[in-house]
């Protein structure tokens, strides 16, 4: 090192702190194709897109999170000392502004976002730190209708990318505190049973369940809660086994029915191992899976209690989806990234500036390349175009990077119409 000069702090890369990372244009490209999919099928069922800010008031989230996320965020103070967190949760917001700046909307609002949630990865858990969700909140209206209606939503959105094997697991808190008080569960007895539901740990619930002061045939009941998983016959057998839970098997009931009807009901099944937090959630709780990816892509349910915290009771239920995850899935199902139909132009900056114009008018992305021999092919291949071009003794060469394929042409827009023909 040269006397005087200043140390290499990053020999390799600038590293990043632990949880975030970068997304490439490829990815980028990908992850804003779906955010489109998803807001269109918001907005088809009438949810308008609102923002909320990255920085909340660190004692407005603690309030409305008690018994929720358990506080887990970034934590910083602002010049006056106050302390603020970064965004953890993006249905706290909403529901912030939902009683706030709308507080005087006749209902029912609905109401959608595409965001940042920023929250410390739980220890010992490889997660990210940030996380892009779509989501949307129906807030206003209680009952099966409006489960339903969210659920359905999801539904379509999910499989407007064209992916088999979609599943909704659908549970309920009220209906499992309903089995317990029916088995003869006190509530001081189920602590140990909502410690592990707000741990997703189906091993505890089961221990817990053999530890109840019940009798044996009900300590089965609810250790086997978590395996209830079908179609409307689960909550027929539930109902039978403990009658006092007829009501919210009715009500659970209703929203299939109303499914069926909004033409989702196959991709949703009954599973009362979907246990979620009881402090927060008040009724139906759920999760989507796709096939590739372990971890739920979609999670929702009704939070009639939130919006109370912020001075104006109002049931509530949304659902939020990982961009992230649902990536992970087409990814796994495409393998391979299919070329991009555009065409890298060699001297698209400057003495082919006409050519590239008359490619973009006909509605293909062209990309402009320095008027040397490789630039356009190994720029075409680094950004994952399918054609390159150049001009050799006054003619255009096209070649298809698929294909593998060099074509002569007098037009470059008919030439690629008719590789693609």
């Amino acid at each position: 090192m040269t006397e005087g000069a200043e140390p290499d702090r990053w020999p390799d890369a600038a590293p990043l702190p632990a949880g975030a990372r970068d997304v490439l244009p490829v990815e980028g490209e990908e992850l804003a194709a779906i955010e489109a999919s998803l807001r269109s099928a918001f907005t088809s069922f009438g949810y308008r897109e609102v923002r909320t800010p990255v920085l909340e008031f660190a004692d407005v989230m603690d309030r409305a999170q008690e018994g929720g996320l358990g506080g887990r965020a970034f934590r910083l103070f602002d010049d006056h000392g106050e302390v603020l967190v970064l965004r953890p949760d993006l249905t706290i917001p909403v529901a912030r502004l939902v009683a706030g700046r709308l507080r005087d909307h006749p209902g029912p609002v609905r109401v959608s976002y595409v965001a940042q949630a920023i929250r410390p990865a739980p220890a010992g858990k490889a997660r990210p730190a940030e996380e892009r969700q779509a989501g949307i909140e129906l807030v206003g209206i209680a009952g099966p209708a409006a489960d339903a209606e969210v659920i359905a939503i999801l539904v379509e959105a999910l499989r407007g990318f064209g992916l088999a094997g979609l599943r909704v697991g659908v549970g309920d808190v009220e209906l499992t505190r309903a089995v317990l008080a029916g088995i003869g569960v006190a509530p001081e007895a189920q602590a140990r049973l909502r410690s592990a539901a707000e741990a997703r740990n189906l091993v505890a619930w089961r221990r817990a369940a053999a530890e109840l002061p019940v009798p044996e045939p009900a300590q089965r009941i609810a250790a086997g809660l978590p395996a209830m998983r079908g179609g409307a016959e689960v909550l027929e057998r539930l109902r039978e086994a403990v009658p006092a839970t007829a009501p919210e098997c009715a009500r659970v009931a209703e929203m299939l029915r109303l499914l069926e009807a909004h033409g989702a009901a196959d991709a949703v099944l009954v599973d009362l191992g979907v246990l979620r937090d009881w402090g927060y959630y008040s009724g139906v709780v759920f999760e989507a899976y796709l096939p590739g990816v372990a971890r739920p892509v979609a999670m929702g349910g009704r939070y009639d209690g939130l919006a109370a915290r912020f001075g104006r009771p109002r049931p509530a239920v949304g659902v939020g989806i990982s961009l992230d995850l649902v990536h992970a899935a087409l990814a796994a199902r495409d393998g391979d990234t299919p070329a991009r139909e555009g065409v890298v132009i060699a001297g698209g900056l400057d003495e082919e500036l006409a050519t590239a114009a008359a490619v973009r008018r006909a509605g293909i992305p062209a990309i402009g390349a320095p008027a040397t021999e490789s630039a356009a092919t190994a720029l075409a291949r680094a950004d994952g175009w399918r054609f390159a071009a150049r001009r050799a003794d006054g003619v255009l060469e096209l070649e298809d990077l698929g294909a593998g394929t060099v074509v002569g042409c007098d037009d470059l827009v008919e030439g690629i119409r008719s590789t693609r023909s």
